[in-house]
């Protein structure tokens, strides 16, 4: 259930939503609450109040809520809470897996424990999902039955007594200097060779990659800024391209820097461009002309097309396997191996925190064990 303030008749009223029997319901609770009077605080505190009493009268009064239906009720209603790719997570999630999984169970939501939500661990690791993918579930589960608790439906939070997966160590396959630069060459000519080049440089997420704009590359002061993604999701059923200006973190907005060689690359690229727009003519796509990444014809390349591509180009030529993602690691182990500290490949790559670049890449990085063996040597030599 949630609850927004509204003003009628010059006093703030409470408007209440919620699923019930899969059926959207609303109920409009008056405050009494003057609006006049600078009172919205006030107005604010009695609303939290209205929902926590309407909960219980409501939903408390049908004892027999399933806990596939209270899932599925909170993940709808956190399309207005959260970032539309994010959603688009959740009710994968919902749909594939928990909502089939436990309305077959039949279970209420009163009645779930640890032991049942550790048997759906259990499940999902023996049909072959990760143990990093299945923590992913335990967090939307833990976070709908908090919601619970919070509304007095449940005494306990079963999520926090059942032991979830263990994290499973990120070890990907890299790409050293050499490879990438065959990988580079190969690339050439192909769909790709804009955005494996790029990325070989940057270390870029597929999804800045694709959302490059022209705007982000300042010719004059030879930078680079990533602003801007492109994301594939599900809107109404469908997949589409959705772009948007909010990145992963804020250590996601970053500027980069741009050499004389970056610099000749991209004004040329840009010189192809507006000779194929010339070309085309009327055939040409002028939707995506403010994108770098684009085909001949002016479409956006597609997120999707990155991924089957990339993994093409590597089989075709024989190359050691590796993902399109495995690029952005490659980028980052080979600035360990220069000697750049993990502080300055955090800020590179946009992690936001030291810690996740350290927990990736402290197994690749060279320089500490050499210097511990000489510094071992020197004060042990005789």
């Amino acid at each position: 259930m949630t609850a927004n303030l509204y003003e009628k008749n010059e006093r703030y009223h409470v408007m209440l939503n919620w699923y019930q029997d899969e059926k959207r319901k609303q109920k409009s609770v008056t405050t009494g609450i003057l609006v006049k009077g600078n009172n919205k605080r006030k107005a604010e505190a009695r609303k939290n109040d209205v929902l926590r009493e309407w909960e219980v009268k409501i939903l408390k009064k049908d004892e027999s809520i399933l806990f596939a239906d209270h899932l599925k009720s909170w993940i709808l209603d956190s399309k207005k809470r959260v970032q539309p790719t994010t959603f688009d997570v959740y009710e994968h999630l919902l749909e594939k897996h928990l909502y089939p999984y436990f309305i077959k169970l039949g279970i209420e939501l009163q009645k779930v424990t640890s032991d049942i939500i550790q048997q759906y661990y259990s499940c999902k690791i023996n049909e072959g999902l990760s143990s990093n993918t299945v923590i992913k579930h335990h967090a939307v589960m833990r976070t709908a039955l908090q919601n619970a608790y919070k509304s007095k439906l449940i005494t306990d939070n079963p999520c926090d007594f059942a032991d979830k997966p263990k994290r499973t160590k990120f070890r990907g396959e890299f790409y050293n200097a050499d490879e990438i630069k065959t990988l580079l060459e190969i690339a050439k000519g192909t769909p790709l060779e804009t955005v494996i080049f790029i990325t070989a440089h940057f270390g870029l997420r597929r999804s800045e990659i694709i959302g490059l704009k022209w705007n982000a590359i300042d010719f004059d002061n030879h930078t680079l800024t990533i602003k801007h993604k492109v994301v594939r999701m599900k809107e109404n059923g469908k997949l589409i391209n959705y772009a948007t200006d909010e990145l992963k973190n804020e250590s996601s907005y970053r500027v980069l820097p741009l050499d004389d060689y970056l610099i000749s690359y991209l004004k040329n690229l840009k010189h192809i461009q507006s000779q194929n727009r010339e070309r085309n003519g009327n055939s040409h796509n002028n939707e995506y002309n403010d994108y770098i990444c684009v085909n001949g014809i002016g479409d956006l390349i597609n997120p999707d097309y990155v991924t089957g591509y990339f993994s093409k180009i590597i089989k075709r030529n024989n190359l050691k396997h590796i993902r399109f993602h495995d690029l952005r690691h490659s980028c980052a182990s080979l600035l360990l191996a220069l000697g750049y500290s993990m502080k300055d490949i955090q800020e590179w790559l946009g992690h936001s925190n030291y810690l996740t670049t350290a927990n990736l890449y402290s197994h690749v990085d060279p320089r500490n064990k050499k210097n511990m063996i000489k510094g071992l040597s020197s004060a042990l030599s005789i």
